[in-house]
C-alpha cells in the first residue's frame, strides 16, 4: 500500500476523521509505512515508546510474557490502533507486539505529533480517550472472566465474540476466517491448548460448529452454550 492510499485509510477511520487538513499534514510528516512478516516482533518490553501504530493490513497480537508463556492482552485488526501507552506517559514498552500475518502493513505515527494534535483538537482528544477507555474495559472484562469463570466458559464466550465480531453470514450459518491457533485462543482466554482443542472437538461432535486451521463455521451462533 502506498502512502496516498494509506492516508486515505487513515482518514476513513472514525478516530481520525475529525482532524482538519492541517492536522492531517502534521501527522503525515512524522508518519512512516512499515511492512512486517509473520512472527516479527514490532516492539518488546524495555524499548523506548515513541510511536503509535495504526493497522492497515493484517493482524497483530499484543501480549505479555509470564511463567514461560504468552498472555495475549488483545488482538488488533485493520483500522485498529495499538502502542498507545506512550500517549499516557509510558516512556518504555511494557508488552510485546507480534505480527500474526505475512505482509503486515502498519502506519507508524509519531507520538509527539499525536499529542500535539490532541492538545489543539478537543474532539480528537475525546475520541482517543474513549478508545483508551474501551480498551481498559475490555482488559478488565478479560481479568474478571479469568477470576469468575471456568476454562470452558471462557473459551465458548470467546468463540461467541469471534462469531459476532468477525463472522460473515452464509445462509443460516456464520463463517469466520481467522489465523488464530489453538494456542493463541488459549493465551487469550487464560486456558490451555489442550482445553481449547477439547472444547472445539466437543462442539464439533454436537454439530454446533465445524472448524479447521483457517476457519470456523458456526451452524447456529446462538446455539453456543454460554454460561455452561
Amino acid at each position: 500500500m502506498d502512502t496516498k492510499n494509506a492516508l486515505a485509510v487513515l482518514e476513513s477511520s472514525p478516530l481520525f476523521a475529525v482532524l482538519t487538513p492541517d492536522e492531517r499534514v502534521l501527522l503525515q510528516r512524522g508518519a512512516t509505512l512499515q511492512t512486517y512478516s509473520k512472527h516479527s516482533v514490532l516492539y518488546k518490553p524495555g524499548q523506548t515508546a515513541t510511536k503509535v501504530y495504526f493497522m492497515l493490513k493484517g493482524v497483530v497480537k499484543v501480549a505479555v510474557h509470564a511463567e514461560k508463556k504468552d498472555i495475549i492482552k488483545y488482538v488488533v485488526r485493520p483500522g485498529g490502533l495499538f502502542g498507545e501507552s506512550c500517549l499516557t506517559g509510558d516512556n518504555l514498552r511494557r508488552d510485546f507486539a507480534y505480527a500474526m500475518d505475512d505482509q503486515l502493513e502498519i502506519m507508524e505515527l509519531d507520538a509527539q505529533a499525536v499529542l500535539a494534535v490532541m492538545k489543539n483538537n478537543f474532539v480528537f482528544a475525546q475520541s482517543l480517550l474513549h478508545f483508551l477507555g474501551e480498551r481498559l474495559r475490555y482488559t478488565e472484562s478479560q481479568l474478571e472472566n479469568v477470576v469468575l469463570k471456568d476454562s470452558r466458559s471462557r473459551i465458548v464466550e470467546y468463540l461467541h465474540q469471534m462469531g459476532h465480531e468477525q463472522g460473515r453470514k452464509v445462509g443460516l450459518e456464520t463463517l469466520v476466517k481467522h489465523n488464530m491457533t489453538h494456542q493463541d485462543i488459549a493465551d487469550l482466554t487464560g486456558t490451555s491448548r489442550q482445553m481449547v482443542t477439547a472444547v472445539l472437538n466437543q462442539l464439533k461432535r454436537s454439530n454446533i460448529l465445524y472448524f479447521n486451521r483457517k476457519k470456523i463455521l458456526f451452524r447456529d451462533l446462538q446455539a453456543l452454550p454460554l454460561g455452561s
